[in-house]
């Protein structure tokens, strides 16, 4: 379970009492205006219940809904809730079962559960006798599973609370940006330890071994799961794979890793790209660098999100071109599809209780959606950026067979030069991320100065 964070922990200045318990207040008034838009009296966030095996006593792990998290980080609580009545305190309710087989949930500590009017029930059934009373319009937020024989009238999930949320969750609160920072402070020490490993000549295994070690957190609570790619291997975007088998090194080319770290249940998300030795690869990688923290500058309130994703194809297309692997203008690159047939998924993603966050495509609080570019139809994030959101901004260039055999039998394909490509294939790619949060002027880049690149 990862620890909630302390005064000293938030940052410079900070005072994360005081944060928190303004985000509490903040928080209450989007619940009172998300209650008022669908019409309720009252609105339950469920943490969830625990899950079982099939035929087996062994629970899945836990994941705690990210809506009963942005209230209260207690990431090892099923079957609690924050029951949320407009004009009133905020009740918390904790079920801690007298259990000898396991350790029971903790209560949250003084500075948090404060905010709260702090009930402690002993079987998931006694809620009920805490819910607002028979009559009022009741919404149950979370899983529903957790909500089963309970408040029958009530509604599950619904959208017009729900999308009043989900559009409201992309700002930042001060206790929110301070998590996330600390977040990837967390994860700094476990990237420079795989990196060292690399250096070593470690195997995939050993890398993420190294990584887990570094940042002092367990694999399963890492916010998503780690890639760590070696060589060809960085060209499967989601690689899943940890080999074990060491290589020589004279078959050890490169390492892509995208790991992050969690913090009271937000995410941060960072990738780098290595090549083992000094050669043109390590060049491409220095270039890809240089662009992504142009791209991360350029991040401003008011900019649409594909705008700036339509700008990373062009920069890429240029390095396409002085790499020497394509013989085009890059606007011509970008307009006949070649730029994505080596960099095939968006520039980035809102960033916070999940990895890739809620309401990238949401127009407002309605509901309604954005409309895609027809250039690009399938971007996780099409909003204006905003202050206080943040963004991942992560660049690629990748040799992914599928996509390259297609551009090779496109009319573009004689544009390429195919004999560069093979001989890159065996390092599969690079990308570069990093976290930066959208302010009213500089953005701020939450990754590069804790990283330490």
């Amino acid at each position: 379970m990862s620890r909630t964070l302390s005064a000293s922990e938030a940052g410079p200045a900070a005072d994360a009492a005081g944060d928190y318990a303004a985000h509490v207040a903040e928080l209450g008034g989007r619940y009172a205006e998300a209650a008022r838009t669908g019409g309720f009296d009252a609105i339950v966030v469920g943490s969830g219940i625990l899950e079982y095996r099939f035929q087996d006593d062994q629970a899945h792990r836990f994941v705690a809904s990210p809506h009963f998290l942005q209230w209260i980080p207690l990431e090892e609580h099923p079957g609690s809730a924050v029951i949320v009545e407009p004009g009133r305190r905020p009740v918390l309710v904790v079920y801690q079962p007298e259990d000898y087989w396991h350790q029971p949930p903790a209560l949250p500590p003084e500075e948090l559960a404060r905010e709260f009017d702090l009930k402690v029930i002993r079987k998931p059934g006694d809620i009920a006798g805490l819910l607002p009373a028979a009559g009022k319009r009741l919404a149950l937020l979370g899983p529903e599973a957790q909500w089963t024989g309970l408040a029958g009238e009530a509604a599950r999930n619904p959208e017009t609370v729900v999308n009043v949320l989900h559009y409201r969750r992309a700002t930042k609160s001060a206790w929110e940006l301070a998590c996330m920072r600390r977040a990837a402070a967390s994860a700094a020490p476990g990237h420079q330890a795989a990196l060292r490993a690399f250096r070593e000549g470690a195997t995939e295994y050993d890398i993420l071994a190294a990584f887990l070690a570094g940042c002092r957190q367990t694999e399963p609570e890492l916010p998503y799961g780690a890639i760590v790619a070696l060589n060809g291997h960085g060209a499967t975007l989601h690689y899943q794979h940890r080999d074990r088998e060491p290589q020589p090194p004279r078959d050890v080319h490169s390492l892509l890793i995208d790991a992050g770290c969690a913090c009271n249940g937000y995410a941060c998300d960072i990738t780098r790209s290595y090549a083992f030795r000094d050669d043109d690869f390590a060049g491409m990688v220095a270039d890809m660098d240089a662009l992504q923290q142009e791209l991360c500058a350029a991040v401003r309130p008011g900019l649409a999100f594909p705008d700036l994703h339509r700008r990373t194809h062009l920069g890429l297309a240029a390095l396409l071109q002085r790499w020497g692997l394509v013989r085009m203008a890059p606007e011509d690159m970008v307009r006949e599809g070649v730029s994505a047939a080596f960099f095939p998924h968006g520039l980035g993603h809102l960033l916070g209780l999940q990895v890739h966050d809620v309401g990238g495509h949401m127009a407002d609080e309605s509901g309604a959606s954005l409309q895609a570019p027809a250039d690009f139809p399938r971007l996780r994030f099409l909003r204006t950026l905003e202050p206080g959101q943040i963004v991942t901004i992560e660049p690629g260039v990748y040799f992914i067979e599928s996509l390259l055999r297609g551009l090779k039998a496109s009319p573009a394909g004689g544009h390429v030069d195919w004999d560069r490509v093979a001989g890159l294939m065996k390092y599969g790619g690079i990308r570069i991320e990093d976290d930066v949060l959208v302010t009213a002027g500089e953005p701020e880049n939450l990754t590069r100065p804790v990283l330490g690149d």
